[in-house]
């Protein structure tokens, strides 16, 4: 008997997740995306793209729309908007606790977990690869309750072209970064958030050194004196070609580790730090300078200011149909001035 021939297109090949690591996965669809509360995943490998889950309601539990727990789950989500899902533990839109997670071209926002709980968006713990890419975070919790945006634990992780704005929490209103075997993040924007208590951007990790690069770090706060950068775990952590301006309170605290300064523009009128561990004697810039135009996933609910020049996006948009209506995807420019 013949074997039948299959061909395939570049929609169904396998997603990356290292240089040795690849996940067979079997496509989903978008499931549950406008209901009122409720889980759309539950125990599952998924692999979704194009999809729009809203709530209306609170979900009484952990994970609003997507909860993964058991060990060996790979997630893949790409081209999708997460809009108010809220939970009263934590995750607010997704909980996942497993081996591989990739997210990609993704918005969300007024999204929330609980009042004492991790994830206003996504708790995402994987032991092997936690990859975040062109992910629009914004306007995640209406008060200063909850904590972190966006959580992310343990594997190899890298966090680019980020946009964690506008959030609201009780301590760690921009990302938190915990336990990860490697860690490396570029081209991503932290603007305007708001904690009560302290901490903007929380690193502490198992490498040796951990780097961001390329990033605007601006107009956020940390009453206490944590600091708005906190760095612990021991961890060496490398700031290079960074925007750090109009930042309220202490902005650099130590508690174990390092962080080093280089390449940067850095404008505070605040306490700079608690801690002697931290270096800018490489190249810096103690003046105000424009933020860097970064390009970001622009959506229904999560708007860019300056879009790219139409003749140059023919191969970074995307647009198809949901539910009822058009919803137009596109790589694009923002600016925070």
């Amino acid at each position: 008997m013949n074997n039948p021939k299959i061909t395939l297109n570049e929609h169904d090949l396998p997603f990356w997740l290292n240089n040795d690591d690849i996940i067979l996965s079997v496509s989903l669809g978008c499931e549950n995306e406008s209901v009122s509360e409720g889980r759309s995943y539950f125990e599952a490998n998924i692999d979704i793209s194009h999809c729009f889950f809203s709530r209306s309601l609170e979900f009484s539990g952990i994970g609003g729309v997507i909860y993964i727990s058991a060990s060996s789950y790979s997630m893949n989500v790409n081209y999708s908007m997460f809009y108010n899902c809220v939970c009263s533990s934590s995750g607010g839109a997704i909980y996942f606790k497993s081996s591989n997670s990739y997210l990609r071209m993704i918005c969300a926002n007024r999204c929330s977990c609980g009042t004492n709980c991790a994830g206003h968006f996504a708790y995402l713990r994987a032991s092997l690869v936690n990859k975040v890419e062109y992910l629009s975070v914004s306007n995640c919790s209406h008060t200063t309750s909850g904590s972190y945006p966006i959580y992310l634990r343990s594997g190899n992780q890298r966090v680019d072209n980020t946009n964690s704005s506008m959030n609201n929490a009780v301590f760690v209103s921009g990302i938190y970064i915990y336990s990860s075997s490697s860690f490396t993040s570029s081209h991503c924007t932290f603007s305007n958030n708001k904690v009560s208590q302290n901490i903007c951007i929380w690193i502490q990790s198992s490498s040796d050194t951990v780097s961001i690069s390329y990033s605007n770090i601006v107009h956020n706060n940390s009453p206490s004196s944590r600091g708005v950068i906190y760095v612990a775990g021991g961890v060496s952590t490398k700031l290079m070609y960074c925007i750090l301006q109009n930042n309220q309170n202490t902005l650099f605290c130590v508690s174990s580790g390092s962080i080093e300064v280089s390449h940067s523009f850095i404008d505070h009128s605040g306490s700079f730090s608690t801690s002697i561990a931290v270096s800018t004697t490489n190249n810096n810039s103690f003046t105000n300078a424009i933020t860097y135009q970064l390009q970001f996933f622009n959506s229904l609910h999560c708007n860019a200011d300056i879009p790219l020049i139409e003749s140059k996006q023919k191969n970074t948009h995307y647009q198809t149909q949901m539910n009822s209506f058009n919803v137009f995807y596109q790589v694009i420019i923002l600016m925070i001035s």
